[in-house]
Formats: structure tokens, C-alpha cells, sequence
């Protein structure tokens, strides 16, 4: 990627490898992805990079060699290391406020000190040293974002106005228009944890709610005013806005809060295929609605026979979805699965896979931890299918009954009233 744009597609050859050349190429941050995986590699003159990696422990496999390689080696490894300790975060963000910036501080010193002891020994450019600084920076000003969510809650997070006066100092030093980071996803993480927190004011103003709901139209109509009043950058504003825009319509809301949302995204963007693409959005959502037919979409069974899916709908079905770039969810949905299937003996499960671009992987996968292939499916074109279907979060769940009829686009396995859905269901 470059600027956000595909550069090109590499492809494996017959003994699994791959290898490419770029003739020319402008320094700066790039960024390559794997199946719904994402990483990025600092590129400056003079560089001349191998990167090797396993397409199965992406992150993990990923090693850098040649001229340039020590630094997005380190980089990796940061990367690495702070997904790590995003798991412990949780459970720091339970401590009181003080603790908790203690704690967070700590943490921080410690990577900078790290990387302080990496640039003596290593002649290290201006942009390694923002990019490396800024990855630290933002992932702990990111905790720091989340932390009222995650210490009061939504029933209690009204009171976040409590906290002490000098929790977000860092903030004066927030650039919101850094063009080298127009394309580094932890800015943007940054960015959005950032919107929400600062929505908050405004929406317990406004509707006068004690309890938070992310998904309320108030709350989400104030994020894109913020994002329009505080970004001037024409690349990171529109990024904001889009991806704002798609988290909230792809969440079931009603038509007449998704209209008003889109209404306002497109007053504010300024980038022509943002609009077409939300637009897109909006119409298959639209032909989501409970009530309308479940769409003409063609998917891949285990045997390689292609079929129209509504040709596989004859009782009441749920159809759920999985990637093998989330691993966790692929095996939470379908042990979940299994339970259900035990006590619904009279509704029909689809699995289908979003995107496994070769043949085999899908299935060895399902193979490898012991689930049956049966009413397992991948689409035969993922693309145009994630459109229709309005596939952007991978928990969605589609219900319909046994007319091929909608009940509902929008389910979720997990959620706690998913057993009285299909209690309803099966009357």
C-alpha cells in the first residue's frame, strides 16, 4: 500500500513462495496485509528490505532482512509487545485514577527507555524516531481514552467528569493533521478512542440519558461534528467520517437514524468514492430489513459445489460468519454453535467463511479443531457478497425464516438475548 492505495497483489507460486521488486518507491510509512492482518514497514533511501514471513502466524512469523531491516524489526517487535499488553489493560483500568496513570506512565517510561537504548546503538532517521515515539505515545494515550469506559461502565459513566483535572494533560500536544500519519492505523485507533470520549459531554448534555448507549443517533451525529470541527486534514478527516459512518450503520439502528447519519456524513466528506462506497451501505442495508428476501448470493460448499444459499434455507436458519484472521472468534462461534444446535434441533446453522481466497484453507482449518464440514460455506465471491450482505463486523449473525424471509440482519451469537430470538423463531 502506498497512500493508502494498492500498489499490487502478490501471489504464491507453486512451492508457496512469493517475491517482488519495487522499482520505485517515495520513503515513507507502507503498509501490507494478509487476510484481514495488517502490518507496516518503514521504507527510506538506500533501503533494501527481505521481508519473510508464514501466512499462518502472520505477525508472529514476520522478520526483516538486509539494509533497513533492524529498525522495522524493532518496530514489529514493539507491535508485538504492546498486543500483548493490551490484554493486561483491562485489568489496570479497574484501578483508581491516580494508580492508573501511575501504572500507565510506568509503562510507558519503560518502552521509551527501550527505544532510547535501541537509537544510541542504532543511527536512527527522524522518521523511525516520530514513528516509533508516536506508536508508544498513541497506545498508551489510547488506554488513557478508553479507561472511563472501561472503570465506570455504561451504567456509571456519566460520572466521568470526576476524574482529576490533569488526566488528559496530553492532550495540548495532539496533532490532528499529521500528514506521515495519514496511513498508520494506531493514530487513527487513537483517534477514534479520542472522538468518543470527547462525544460524551455533549450527549449526557443533550439527552439527559443516565445510561450510556453507543449507539444512540445524538451521540453519533456529535462525533461527526467533532471530527469536521477539529481535523483540518482532508485524507485523516476523511478517513474519520467514513469510518464513523460505517460503524454506526452497520450496528442495527432504525432507517430513520441511518438516514440522518448518512445525511451528515455527506454534507462533511469531501472524497467522492467515500460517498459511493457509504452509499453502497446504506442500499444493501436497506435490502436488509426484516420482512425482505434474504439475498441471491452464490457460496462454496466443502466438496467445491457452487449453490445459490437460498437453495440451503428450508426451516428457519441462522447464517454466521468467520475469517481466519480472528481465530478466537472462529472457535467461540462454533462451539456456540454446537450448544445451540442441540437445543434447536429444528433451526438450521450456515457457517460461512468471508474470505479464504484459496481452496483448502477454510476447510483445513475447520478440520484441524474437529468441526463437522457439513453446512460449512465460503462465498464465491467475497467481495461482492460482504457488500450485499453489509459485512463489516465479523459478529454479525443473519436470522430468517423458513420463507427465506428476514427476521433479522443484525443478530449476535453472544449476545444475551439470543436464545429468546430463537425461542420466537422456532413457534
Amino acid at each position: 500500500h502506498d497512500d493508502s492505495s494498492v500498489i499490487d497483489t502478490l501471489f504464491l507460486d507453486e512451492d508457496n513462495r512469493f517475491a517482488y521488486n519495487i522499482e520505485t518507491l517515495s520513503p515513507g510509512l507502507h503498509s501490507f496485509v494478509h487476510g484481514g492482518e495488517y502490518q507496516i514497514v518503514v521504507l527510506e533511501p538506500n533501503d533494501s528490505i527481505l521481508i519473510r514471513l508464514n501466512t499462518i502466524d502472520f505477525d508472529e512469523s514476520l522478520v526483516f532482512t538486509g539494509v533497513g531491516a533492524k529498525k522495522n524489526n524493532y518496530l514489529i517487535n514493539l507491535f508485538n509487545e504492546l498486543e500483548v499488553e493490551e490484554k493486561e489493560m483491562y485489568k489496570i483500568s479497574k484501578l483508581e485514577p491516580n494508580e492508573f496513570i501511575a501504572e500507565i506512565d510506568s509503562h510507558c517510561n519503560k518502552k521509551k527507555s527501550e527505544l532510547g537504548a535501541f537509537t544510541e546503538r542504532q543511527e536512527c532517521s527522524e522518521l523511525f524516531n516520530k514513528v516509533a515515539n508516536s506508536t508508544i505515545d498513541f497506545f498508551y494515550n489510547t488506554q488513557k481514552e478508553l479507561y472511563p469506559f472501561r472503570y465506570f461502565g455504561r451504567h456509571k459513566l456519566a460520572n466521568y467528569k470526576n476524574l482529576p483535572q490533569e488526566f488528559y494533560n496530553y492532550r495540548t500536544t495532539i496533532d490532528y493533521d499529521d500528514d506521515d500519519l495519514k496511513d498508520f492505523f494506531p493514530y487513527y485507533k487513537f483517534m477514534w478512542t479520542h472522538i468518543d470520549n470527547l462525544a460524551l459531554g455533549d450527549y449526557f448534555k443533550t439527552t439527559g440519558d443516565t445510561i450510556f448507549n453507543r449507539n444512540s443517533i445524538v451521540y453519533n451525529l456529535n462525533k461527526l461534528d467533532i471530527i469536521d470541527d477539529l481535523v483540518g486534514n482532508s485524507s485523516i478527516k476523511n478517513n474519520l467520517l467514513k469510518y464513523s459512518t460505517r460503524n454506526y450503520l452497520s450496528y442495527a439502528n432504525t432507517m430513520e437514524d441511518c438516514e440522518s447519519m448518512y445525511n451528515s456524513f455527506i454534507e462533511k466528506t469531501t472524497d467522492k468514492e467515500h460517498k459511493e462506497y457509504i452509499t453502497g451501505l446504506l442500499n444493501s442495508l436497506k435490502k436488509l430489513q426484516p420482512g425482505n428476501l434474504f439475498p441471491d448470493i452464490e457460496v462454496v460448499d466443502y466438496k467445491n459445489n457452487v449453490a445459490n444459499i437460498n437453495t440451503k434455507i428450508e426451516k428457519p436458519t441462522v447464517i454466521y460468519f468467520w475469517t481466519k484472521a480472528i481465530r478466537n472468534h472462529f472457535k467461540n462461534s462454533h462451539t456456540r454453535v454446537l450448544e445451540l444446535k442441540e437445543k434447536y434441533p429444528e433451526i438450521n446453522f450456515i457457517s460461512i467463511n468471508i474470505n479464504s481466497s484459496t481452496k483448502s484453507t477454510w476447510k483445513k482449518m475447520l478440520m484441524q479443531n474437529n468441526f463437522p464440514l457439513e453446512q460449512e460455506y465460503k462465498f464465491r465471491d467475497p467481495e461482492a457478497a460482504k457488500k450485499i450482505l453489509a459485512i463489516h463486523y465479523i459478529n454479525k449473525v443473519v436470522i430468517v425464516d423458513k420463507n427465506n424471509l428476514i427476521v433479522d440482519s443484525n443478530a449476535n451469537l453472544f449476545s444475551r438475548d439470543f436464545d429468546s430470538v430463537l425461542n420466537e423463531l422456532k413457534k
